[in-house]
């Protein structure tokens, strides 16, 4: 049986993840309340534990999936109605 898929939703949204080897600027593109795809420069591997924050909460994930583009992320818990819709919005890092 195929497990559905979350509904995703188009995104802008820089921010820094978080990590032990450091942070590193990025951008969601698409967002679900169980997930993210983040591009940038990322240089992880399937697995990092990851950390972003949404709504002054700590949002913690794992790297499921890697690309040249960025990496696909999975959310430990699924987001709260208000950090998805915090998510699903255009917002620049770099002019922050």
């Amino acid at each position: 049986m195929m497990e559905e898929r979350a509904d995703r939703w188009p995104s802008c949204w820089g921010f820094e993840l978080q990590t032990e080897e450091g942070d590193f600027a990025a951008t969601i593109v698409n967002v679900s309340k169980t997930g993210a795809f983040a591009e940038g420069v990322l240089p992880f591997e399937v697995g990092v534990r990851v950390r972003l924050t949404a709504m002054r909460e700590p949002v913690r994930a794992h790297v499921v999936r890697v690309s040249r583009r960025g990496a696909a992320l999975q959310f430990d818990k699924p987001l709260t109605a208000a950090q998805l819709e915090n998510l699903r919005q255009y917002r620049d890092l770099r002019q922050m």
